[in-house]
């Protein structure tokens, strides 16, 4: 029989069971995820993936638990391609790409995640797998096309296929004529292939468009121009 001894110190030990239990249950998805982004901008890199693993468990689809895992992977990655481990970051890369691909289902607009996982395709030498992505992504969100139109047009001027960059900066301006982004970004493209007056010309609309582009600004001054307030634009003279 139970004396009342006993039953005072059963009572005691199930509450504070009950209550070192209800404390682990009372954390929630995002504390967990904040937890992990801070350890890997910590470069707690193993210790942010058991903690994010924790948060997909609770929501598998979680973007930014997903987001951050690939991250993690890369990063990983990166210190076995130093370490001369190619198949190994290759492994790790192909898993990064599995949870960016997680990420931008859950969240297609994610132009962060759309980045990571060309960048990972990249990386893995799949040049082609990172054009599918940028242009299905794209395709995809024709609502917020510009942006999407501007990164992948990016990818292929990076990648030196510049017919296919200035189409897709033309995508993004078809979208949104007045994206200064797309101007600038077409401006960078003429002034790699040297065409000094039709790079002028989409710095100069970049410009009137969003006059605070400090990387606008350096790239008119590169091409000996002066930019102004009053969108007036003067050939620089040359010092004597």
């Amino acid at each position: 029989m139970m004396t009342r001894k006993h039953a005072i110190v059963s009572l005691l030990a199930f509450s504070l069971f009950s209550l070192v239990v209800g404390s682990g249950c009372s954390q929630d998805i995002d504390d967990i995820r904040a937890e992990g982004i801070q350890q890997y901008r910590n470069r707690q890199y193993v210790e942010s993936m058991a903690t994010l693993r924790h948060g997909l468990s609770m929501k598998a689809a979680d973007p930014q638990c997903n987001y951050y895992m690939g991250l993690n992977y890369r990063a990983i990655a990166a210190a076995k391609f130093r370490d001369g481990d190619i198949p190994g970051a290759q492994r790790e890369l192909d898993t990064a790409i599995i949870y960016f691909s997680q990420a931008i289902k859950s969240w297609p607009n994610w132009l962060a995640a759309i980045e990571a996982k060309t960048e990972a395709f990249e990386a893995r030498g799949k040049y082609a797998q990172a054009l599918d992505t940028v242009d299905a992504v794209a395709y995809n969100n024709r609502g917020a096309a510009a942006e999407h139109y501007i990164h992948a047009g990016d990818t292929y001027r990076d990648m030196g296929d510049y017919d296919n960059a200035l189409k897709r900066y033309q995508m993004a301006l078809a979208s949104d004529p007045n994206n200064a982004r797309a101007y600038a970004s077409i401006g960078k493209l003429y002034s790699i292939v040297g065409d000094r007056s039709k790079a002028l010309d989409a710095f100069a609309k970049a410009y009137q468009l969003n006059p605070g582009d400090n990387e606008v600004n350096d790239q008119l001054a590169r091409l000996g121009v002066n930019s102004s307030a009053s969108e007036t634009f003067t050939e620089q003279q040359p010092r004597q």
